[in-house]
């Protein structure tokens, strides 16, 4: 299978470090932090992380039953940790799923709760979801998304929109609805997708 884009160890690295700022950032949240109302309509900061740790959670268990022949069935979401342990729960499952990843070869299938795809494409997404949620995040501290990781996420998962011309983290938010560019095309609101380069739709991979 030949792959264009990003390299699978740049996207996976970036995740990385992505998640970990991420959790650095939160661990000294307050009570009134995570309380706080994040740039996700109707949700808090503690449900914007919390979110975020059970996707990574099931991109994990994708990763790990890459080998079965049909969509296995992904375990029950884990209880919720406390708002206090968000930060380390987030910091261990980012540092897992890097960790099998790098395992991986990138043109290996692996599950997704409704796709099947190349790791390569696993690990995009995974960095596109530590990006958008860094940004759905707001309190103290910067919340980004950093030009670089934008760009990865751009050049991996909204290829045909990507602008080299245009500021990535613009262009991203602008592509998943979240900040507006006047006048630009691919504005899709709440509607907008990604664009997964090998995906099999989970009904086509049973």
């Amino acid at each position: 299978m030949t792959m264009r884009g990003p390299t699978a160890a740049d996207l996976q690295s970036t995740f990385g470090r992505q998640v970990e700022t991420l959790a650095k950032r939160v661990k000294s949240y307050n009570s009134a932090d995570w309380g706080a109302a994040s740039a996700n309509p109707d949700w808090t900061n503690a449900d914007v992380v919390a979110h975020l740790v059970g996707l990574l959670e099931s991109f994990c268990q994708g990763v790990e039953l890459r080998a079965e022949p049909v969509r296995p069935p992904f375990g029950e979401e884990a209880k919720r940790p406390a708002d206090a342990a968000l930060s380390l729960a987030l910091s261990d499952v980012g540092e897992r799923l890097e960790e099998l990843l790098r395992g991986t070869q990138p043109t290996d299938l692996v599950w997704h709760p409704r796709y099947r795809f190349s790791a390569r494409t696993m690990a995009a997404l995974a960095l596109a979801e530590a990006v958008l949620h860094r940004w759905d995040v707001t309190g103290p501290g910067d919340r980004g998304p950093e030009p670089r990781a934008a760009r990865l996420v751009l050049q991996g998962l909204f290829p045909s929109r990507d602008d080299s011309g245009a500021s990535p983290v613009a262009l991203l938010l602008h592509l998943t609805g979240r900040a507006r560019i006047e006048g630009r095309p691919g504005w899709k609101g709440d509607d907008w997708r990604y664009e997964l380069p090998d995906e099999i739709t989970a009904d086509r991979a049973e």
